[in-house]
Order: structure tokens, then sequence, then C-alpha cells
């Protein structure tokens, strides 16, 4: 059995246009192939296939029949050798294909990841079935005192022997496996110590009380079946356990062609500086005797060339454990990569798409102009302020300043489905919304969940205060763009610092405090954001340049004092949401 790269596949492909991405011209799939023999033959598939009907994927073969094991919770206290037939024994389901007599009997229809089969070749020759598709990441679970029926994670080329593999698990170790005959029969493997585990092969395995034994590598993974960078996700931590008893290395190989951008996380053991360089196309990593050792992988959205990337991790070491982790990643906004093939960037004014979405940070001042001597540059303080500052993005890229906003949900809608009308499929998504206009709060539903009630979440700055809801920029939001706007603080606005309505000189009353009169002053706030594209804090966190954004703030102050104010800092921005509308 061997498993190969493979570009550019059509059954991927179709997979994801359906769910809503528009094209797929880096997929990072595989090929698993079999070589069947005359007779019976186990095999272990380690892929999920992108089509996985059995009728087409054995197409051409003549394959008499396809058995899996699916027990009840007692499980397999016993082998049965396919030989003497399966068709009554409980927990066995069957694909038989037509024209055979027995098709009918078919329970057995499609194929899944990490599954172990028993496959009965017709004729007289040797066939190969190869079945494309991605790795998704099962732990084993071995049923206690009893058989099961599964393949190991090995490297093809250099797989341990039996003892080997389970020579640090005490339910395993000296316990009987059985391997599959051409016949039909199982056989036991009498030389554990000399016979070694074919990758793609499946076998009975007794395992002697409780165990969650994966080889002497170990993987885990915080969630999920994969590595699976979704919108609001740029880092995903791996967890690598060396149980051989003994200090190693393990290695991290990438097998696509045009690999999905990562960056791993390395700090410093002395400094505690923390670095993000590239992903190379093979990392060893040093594997102490039963420790851990934390693998923190972040996409490059930043060097995404199309809206989905995808790649296939192959952690190994030297024993002849292998494990392979699917990594895939989207752009935030469909059609907002920001990279060209020829490896040039997008600038911010190519492709406004790719910024949509609310924006939150914080703006830190760190220098001021003296006002009473008519300075004009900004001097150093002693202590930097901050203020936080929210901005919206469009689709076409209008970046508006707000003051508040709130995060609801739309519930979707349902119709009765067209395969079976008594049961409902989906029609339209629920989504959700972004909310400033706190008229419309009742016709959604809340984002989240409070004390048992449906609650918004608000997003919202005292810093900034104007008339309206939002304030428009000028100039170009993102990477090497510059926006800038004027906050008016109209004498009569609740936060104009002139205004006290308790005070009979700034009340903007008249003396009797019946009429209008002008007290307070008008404050203009001229704000100027200019995106840098290294981090201005210096930390260049690998999401910097999409997910997160910063530069130079500049802002000049007049109405305040008789001379112009002028301050200068700092800004960093996070995307929090993707919602690239306002109020529907």
């Amino acid at each position: 059995m061997a498993i190969t790269p493979l570009r550019r596949c059509a059954m991927l492909c179709a997979f994801l246009l359906a769910a809503g991405w528009a094209q797929l011209a880096h997929a990072a799939v595989l090929q698993q192939s079999f070589d069947l023999r005359p007779g019976w033959n186990a095999i272990y598939l380690e892929l999920d296939p992108g089509r996985n009907d059995i009728e087409q994927i054995f197409a051409g073969v003549p394959v008499e029949s396809v058995w899996r094991w699916m027990p009840t919770q007692q499980g397999a206290q016993f082998i049965r050798d396919p030989a003497e037939g399966l068709e009554n024994v409980e927990g066995w389901f069957a694909w038989f294909p037509q024209p055979r007599p027995e098709a009918f009997l078919t329970n057995l229809y499609s194929l899944a990841p990490n599954t172990a089969y028993l496959v009965k070749l017709g004729g007289s020759s040797n066939r190969t079935v190869t079945v494309t598709g991605v790795p998704k990441f099962v732990p084993r679970n071995w049923l206690p005192n009893g058989f099961s029926l599964t393949g190991l994670p090995v490297a093809p080329d250099n797989a341990p022997t039996f003892a080997e593999f389970f020579s640090e698990s005490a339910a395993h170790a000296g316990q009987p496996v059985f391997t599959l005959q051409a016949n039909g029969t199982w056989a036991q493997v009498t030389s554990p110590a000399s016979t070694q585990v074919k990758s793609g092969q499946a076998y009975w395995i007794y395992t002697r009380g409780n165990s969650n034994y994966q080889g002497k590598l170990h993987v885990l993974l915080d969630q999920g079946d994969s590595l699976e960078y979704s919108a609001a996700l740029d880092q995903i931590r791996v967890v690598l356990r060396n149980f051989s008893g003994v200090d190693g290395s393990f290695q991290i190989e990438r097998l696509g062609s045009e690999p999905l951008p990562l960056a791993l996380r390395y700090e410093d053991d002395e400094t505690g500086e923390v670095a993000w360089p590239d992903l190379p196309a093979v990392e060893s990593l040093a594997a102490p005797a039963g420790e851990d050792v934390f693998v923190t992988l972040a996409i490059k959205r930043t060097d995404l060339v199309d809206d989905r990337m995808d790649d296939v991790l192959a952690i190994s070491d030297e024993h002849g454990n292998r494990v392979l982790l699917y990594a895939g990643g989207n752009t935030v906004q469909p059609g907002g990569a920001l990279r060209k093939r020829d490896g040039s960037s997008k600038g911010a004014a190519e492709n406004p798409l790719a910024f949509a979405g609310l924006w939150s940070g914080e703006v830190q001042i760190d220098a001021v102009s003296e006002a009473q001597r008519g300075g004009t540059a900004p001097v150093a303080t002693a202590q930097p302020f901050t203020q936080r500052i929210l901005i919206h993005v469009n689709n076409a890229g209008q970046a508006r300043l707000l003051k508040d906003v709130i995060q609801m949900w739309e519930d979707g809608t349902s119709r009765p489905s067209s395969i079976d009308p008594s049961l409902d499929e989906v029609e339209t998504p629920g989504r959700y919304v972004l909310i400033t206009n706190k008229d419309l709060i009742g016709l959604y539903s809340g984002a989240t969940n409070r004390a048992g009630t449906s609650v918004g979440i608000r997003h919202s700055t005292i810093g900034y205060d104007f008339d309206g809801e939002t304030l428009d920029f000028t100039g170009t939001f993102g990477t090497g763009g510059q926006i800038a706007t004027a906050i008016v603080i109209d004498p009569d606005l609740p936060t104009n610092p002139f205004l006290h309505r308790y005070h009979p000189d700034h009340d903007n009353l008249d003396e009797q405090f019946l009429n209008y009169q002008q007290e307070a002053f008008q404050v203009v706030r001229d704000i100027q954001m200019e995106f840098t594209p290294d981090d201005p804090l210096g930390t260049n966190p690998p999401g910097y340049g999409d997910s997160i954004l910063g530069g130079t703030f500049r802002e000049s102050i007049t109405g305040l004092h008789k001379n112009a104010i002028f301050t200068s800092g700092k800004f960093r921005l996070r995307r929090i949401s993707a919602v690239p509308v306002l109020n529907q």
C-alpha cells in the first residue's frame, strides 16, 4: 500500500464548490493504493474519499464483496474466518456488486476513513485499487478484553515490527495478532519480533484491559480531526508525546507541492521572545522521552493566492510511527486573497474585499505637542495613554468610524426536503448581523446566551463621539493604505468638553435659561491613520496584515485651546467580525 500526493482533485473541488467557495486550485489530496490479491484481503483505509460510494471506488475491478465490522457494545470476543461466511454474523455489513445474486443483501454503501475492510477479489490476477482523499485524524478506540479490527499508524517504508510497535503498551505486548490469508482464514502472527507491520493492512488485535495506546508517537488535537483554520482561527496547537522511553525526535513533513502557508511558533527559552518562522518542507523537533512537545502552527493568510489552500502534514519518529494531518484554510472573505500567483502582494486598493468586516483595537498616544508654546511637533509623553477605536469596512472598502455596534443573529429559514417532504432542509442559513441603529434590534435574536436569555454582543468606545451612528473615512483601509476623517464636536453635543448643563456660563442658554445661546466652543479632531506593513508593536504575529492591522496615528485638535494640539502614536486593530454590512 502506498499513499502519494495528488493535485487538483476534481472530487474535492466539487465538495468545496458546494460549500460556497468559488474555486480550489491547490487541494492537497492524497492517493492510497491497495494491491489486492485474488481471494480475501484485509485493508485499512486512512483517507476520507471525496466520493465515498463503494460502487464507484471499485468500478472495473472484479470485487465479489466488501465487508465492514461495526460491532455492538460487546464487540468481538472471538474471530470468525470469512471463508466460513459472514452473512449471518451480527456486526458485519457488506456490499455485493450487481449482478451478483447476493446484491440484494447489500447494507454497506460507502467507505469511511480510519476503517478496516475485508475485500474479496475474484479472478486469478492481482489488481490495484486507488482511493483519493484527505486524512482525518481519529484516535484509536480499543475494545477492552477483546479483539479490534484495525490498521496501525506506521510509515510505509520503515515500519516497526509488531513487538516494537506495542513494546510500550502493557495492554498489547505479548497479546495475539491475526492477519488474513488469501484463502479467507485468519492466521496468528507467531513471530511478532520479526514480523513487520504493513501500512494500509488491517489486523485483529487483542487488548487486555483498557487502553488508549496510539503508538510510541502520540498526537493530540485540541479539537476536531484536522487543522482547519476557520475565518475566526489563525493558530492551532498540536501536542506530540514520545512514549518510546528514550529521547528522540519528531519530523513534520509537508506533502503538498504548493502547500498552505504556515508558520511555526518558536519561543526562546532564555529570553522568552517569540518568533514565527515559515514552516519548512521538513521540520525536526527534539522529542524528550515522556514529555509533551507543543507545536503551534499558524496560517499566513497574507500569503494565500486563492480563496482556499490545503496541505497534508506527515508527523513521524525514528521508530517508524507516522500520523497524517490534513490542514486547510480560507481567506476571511471569499475573493479576498492578498497575494498574486507571481508572489507579489495585492495592495489594499487592489483588493478592498479582503479587509471587510468589523475591526476593534486601540490607539496608543505617546506624543503630544506643547500647546501653550504654540508647538506643532508632538513631544514624547512620560506614559502613553490608550483609546479604544471601532471601524467597520464594507465590501467596497469604505471604512466608517463607529462609536457603538451590537452583534445580533438572524434565524435562517427552512423548507420541506425535496428528497423526503416529511423532513425540513435549510433554505437560507442563519447569519450574524451588526446593528448600529437600535430601532432594529427587535427584528433579530441575540448572538449569545446570558443567564438563560438570548442577548446581543455589544462593542463600544468612549474615545470617539460624533453626531450620528457612523462617520466615513476617506482613503484606503488596509496594508499600505491611509485613512482620514474629521470629528466635529458641535457646541450642543453632550460630550463637548465645554458644555456643562449646570454651569450658567457653559450651558448654551441665555441669562433667563430659556433660549439657546452658544457658550461652548466647537472642537474639531482631524485624524489620520497610516497602515504599515510591519507590526507597530514589533511582534509581527502570523495574522498581521490580514486579521491584525496596525500603523501610525496622528491627530490635530482645534478649538480646545487657542493653539492647535497635535498628537501622535500608533494603533493596532483586530478583525472581530467578517460581516461586511451594517443594519441588514
